[in-house]
């Protein structure tokens, strides 16, 4: 959940971690989703292909590729620090041997369909008494931004972007809500005014930029580039077709001095998925 006190001055933009600041191009910008840590650890797992298998029903080697986005909660019982995690949990197999644009194809595919159902999970009852964070207007767009930072080839979008001065960027704020009551559901900017009057009725939406957007998610068949997985193999038509991801969502704890962002919640000590999918099961004629 983004407050006032979080806005830096956009010249820091890229030298700093966390914080949110306002860009000319982009809207609203959240610097801890924009680092792309995320996607740093996900092209590292599309790289490597470890667990790579032939499956002979698709005449091919798969590997089995995990992503996750959550929120945290931090608290202190009988003296052990703990970190209670919930979020969105996505587990594919993916085609070995794939050109490295074809593989940031499949990473952009599996961020779109995970951070989109993470938003909606924020923003579910649980937890929007409590915090605005679910499709605030700068997070979907900060996620793409980190993105890019990892998988794109042309410059820093950040700076592409063209952050404002820290006082231009309170004006922006204290002349509306806070950003978080802008419900932004897609991967699109909305923009405020930049210069006086500060204050006006409702932001603007508009398009991506071409060095946003290049990069393309798969199309709606994925067949022969990724598959669902059902007990840790490859499963075909998991959903009654190829063209929907399935995203789990799901509990964890850990300690506290582990580390923030694992490969997979998995891999924590206590991880359970809330609603687990099941295979639709057809019946041939």
């Amino acid at each position: 959940m983004s407050k006032r006190n979080d806005i830096t001055d956009g010249i820091f933009a890229t030298t700093k971690n966390t914080g949110l600041i306002y860009t000319k191009k982009l809207g609203w910008i959240d610097l801890g989703h924009a680092q792309g840590n995320d996607a740093r650890i996900l092209k590292r797992k599309l790289e490597q292909e470890r667990g790579s298998k032939y499956y002979k029903q698709f005449n091919g080697r798969y590997f089995p590729v995990t992503y996750h986005q959550e929120m945290t909660k931090r608290t202190n019982l009988v003296g052990i620090d703990l970190d209670f995690q919930t979020g969105v949990f996505t587990e594919v197999m993916v085609r070995s041997s794939l050109s490295p644009a074809l593989l940031a194809r499949v990473a952009l595919t599996m961020m779109y369909g995970t951070a989109k159902r993470f938003e909606a999970w924020q923003n579910a009852f649980f937890f929007n008494w409590f915090t605005d964070s679910g499709f605030s207007a700068e997070d979907l767009v900060s996620d793409l931004v980190g993105f890019y930072r990892v998988f794109g080839t042309g410059p820093d979008p950040l700076w592409l972007a063209n952050p404002v001065d820290y006082q231009t960027a309170l004006q922006i704020w204290d002349a509306g809500d806070p950003v978080g009551r802008y419900k932004n559901t897609q991967f699109s900017p909305l923009l405020f005014h930049t210069t006086p009057p500060f204050n006006y009725a409702h932001p603007r939406r508009i398009p991506l930029p071409e060095w946003l957007s290049y990069i393309k998610p798969l199309n709606k068949d994925f067949t022969g580039i990724l598959h669902n997985t059902f007990r840790h193999k490859p499963y075909d038509n998991f959903f009654g077709n190829n063209s929907t991801l399935k995203h789990e969502l799901y509990g964890s704890v850990s300690l506290t001095a582990r580390d923030y962002f694992p490969g997979s919640p998995s891999e924590r000590p206590l991880f359970f998925l809330l609603n687990p999918h099941s295979p639709v099961v057809t019946f041939k004629k």
